[in-house]
């Protein structure tokens, strides 16, 4: 049974593409409820999603993220939004 999804504020520790073009976003969840985990963006918005990961990451902001599900490499990140925390 997956584990649920919700909204999680995090730090992006890592980001990038894999070679099926995926983009994979490394997210550890500042409540401690899961992470360090790669979790992949949705492909509709995975462009926008590397862009505000590498954005949190230079800046040293993190992120509030609606992710489908905690489970590492099956929840989907679905929503990411830069906040100062």
């Amino acid at each position: 049974m997956p584990a649920p999804g919700g909204w999680f504020t995090c730090e992006v520790v890592r980001t990038g593409p894999a070679e099926d073009g995926t983009v994979f976003i490394m997210l550890r969840d500042l409540g401690g409820a899961f992470g360090p985990g790669w979790y992949p963006a949705v492909d509709a918005m995975k462009r926008e999603m590397l862009a505000t990961a590498l954005a949190a990451i230079s800046t040293g902001f993190h992120v509030d993220v609606s992710l489908s599900s905690t489970d590492e490499y099956a929840g989907r990140v679905n929503r990411m939004y830069v906040t100062r925390g």
